[in-house]
């Protein structure tokens, strides 16, 4: 996939940005002799498109594995992507209300199936999320549309994790994660399975977040995938909130509702840790990172067990002895923790979306009277927003950033002084004409976003080496807030495609 050809008017479909951010990854084991991973390809799939004050979500995930899954998944967010931008901007029948943004996305789902049909695609799950603002508010609505079992997310700082899509599953029923529940692609002749798709709104405050997330992520935070709680039992055996497990430890049971209340505030609990870390708080990106890294991290148990290099060693076995030892790596299975899958997640941070501070790497100077170069300090009236302001701005800006900034100004305040100590009283202070930044310091590793993957084999190469995707991090790396790593496979290769627009 050529991800400099133009799609939906833009070209540009890797450049990566804190606000708006993706992660597509594999969960699965690779082989240990030969390097293989397994459910390659990766049928998981997102876009997205951010612009100053509106953003298109999409993900998909496609079912089982194989090439057609993945041609699938891709087949929807192209013809979803593309009917969308149409519509919008080259046809110019932009939504006056949620009602008819609503029904854009749904008329998007079938311009993704026809495009699935049209290149002889498989099934695929989809969700697509339009984030639009609203007229004489400062609030933005979220519309939403899914099929299957990809779900969307808003995280608000005030008000913790709520699932917007949780029409699309009864929450108070067991549902199998091996049935997505509906799906796009020819599953009846040519006709899509449209029995759990979902139309959803909400509305969200600038800096929330929003983030889609296929079944590889969010399956992975129940509390009976992640070993935590046993599902509960039929009512007329249920005597007691609490059962012996397989391993014989004592485990409370927990009802559907339960499980998914559990869901949300363990997603809380990790992207509220890592601002406790971090100290700020949690970008879209660093949303993206801290989810991944803790999925990477739980379902690492069971790549061990499949990564062992003792099962592949060549040895002659009886039908017994075989069985033995497929019983015994079904147990240990059975027992670690976490759903091995595909696992991708999109998020965009709500708000009209300021220029990037790498593209502001000047502040602007005056020539005064004498033609030096000065800094000028804009006072509380300068900075007030204006009635003609098209909207709140999104304040993605770190804590830290202005306190770095009034202390470099203050350090040159103190240098201006001592060599010239008659400086300007009108809140001028000259500076040298050197171009002056205030971006936050990086680290060597943070120059370029990276997604918290396994360590990577020096001597395996690359399957994908025309796709354009980032280095895993190596144990070595220290990036300046960095998560501690799992303990993964010395020579595991992690597939991974990470993106933002």
């Amino acid at each position: 996939m050529n991800c400099n050809s133009e799609i939906a008017g833009v070209s540009n479909w890797n450049s990566k940005d804190q606000k708006a951010y993706g992660i597509c990854l594999s969960l699965y084991e690779q082989h240990p002799v030969n390097g293989k991973m397994s459910g390659d390809p990766v049928a998981d799939a997102f876009a997205l498109c951010a612009r100053r004050n509106n953003s298109v979500l999409l993900i998909a995930d496609g079912v089982n594995w194989g090439e057609k899954s993945r041609l699938a998944a891709r087949c929807a967010l192209y013809g979803s992507m593309n009917y969308i931008n149409n519509q919008l901007f080259l046809e110019g029948n932009q939504p006056s209300n949620t009602q008819e943004a609503v029904t854009l996305l749904r008329n998007s789902f079938d311009a993704a199936h026809q495009t699935i049909i049209s290149h002889d695609g498989g099934l695929t799950t989809m969700c697509a999320c339009l984030i639009c603002p609203i007229k004489n508010s400062e609030q933005f609505a979220v519309c939403c549309v899914n099929v299957g079992d990809s779900f969307a997310y808003v995280f608000s700082h005030n008000h913790g994790i709520r699932e917007l899509t949780i029409g699309s599953h009864d929450v108070h029923s067991e549902r199998d994660i091996r049935d997505a529940g509906g799906a796009l692609g020819p599953v009846n002749g040519k006709k899509p399975e449209l029995q759990n798709l979902t139309c959803s709104l909400t509305f969200a405050n600038p800096g929330d977040i929003v983030f889609l997330t296929t079944d590889g992520i969010s399956d992975n935070f129940d509390p009976v995938v992640t070993k935590v709680a046993l599902p509960s039992r039929p009512s007329d055996t249920d005597l007691t909130n609490f059962s012996t497990s397989p391993d014989h430890t004592i485990k409370p049971e927990m009802n559907p509702r339960e499980r998914h209340h559990y869901s949300m505030k363990e997603m809380e609990r990790i992207v509220h840790e890592f601002e406790l870390v971090t100290e700020e708080q949690c970008s879209a990106q660093e949303l993206c990172g801290a989810l991944v890294q803790h999925v990477l991290s739980l379902t690492d148990p069971k790549r061990k067990i499949l990564e062992n290099p003792a099962l592949y060693v060549r040895r002659k076995m009886t039908s017994n002895e075989r069985k033995r030892r497929d019983s015994e790596i079904v147990e240990q299975m059975a027992k670690a923790p976490g759903k091995l899958d595909h696992a991708s997640i999109v998020s965009c941070e709500i708000g009209v979306l300021k220029p990037d501070e790498e593209e502001m790497e000047n502040i602007p100077l005056q020539d005064n009277n004498n033609g030096s170069d000065t800094l000028s300090i804009p006072s509380s009236s300068d900075t007030a927003t204006s009635p003609s302001s098209p909207g709140p701005l999104s304040p993605s800006s770190k804590k830290s950033r202005p306190k770095k900034l009034f202390s470099k100004i203050r350090s040159l305040s103190v240098s201006s002084s001592q060599s010239s100590p008659n400086h300007n009283s009108s809140g001028l202070f000259p500076i040298s004409p050197k171009r002056f930044s205030f971006r936050r310091s990086r680290s060597k590793s943070e120059a370029e976003p990276v997604s918290p993957l396994s360590p990577q084999n020096p001597n395996v190469s690359p399957q994908h080496s025309n796709m354009q995707s980032p280095t895993p991090m190596s144990p070595g790396s220290s990036p300046e807030f960095a998560l501690p790593l799992p303990a993964q496979h010395p020579y595991r290769k992690s597939l991974s495609y990470e993106s933002s627009v």
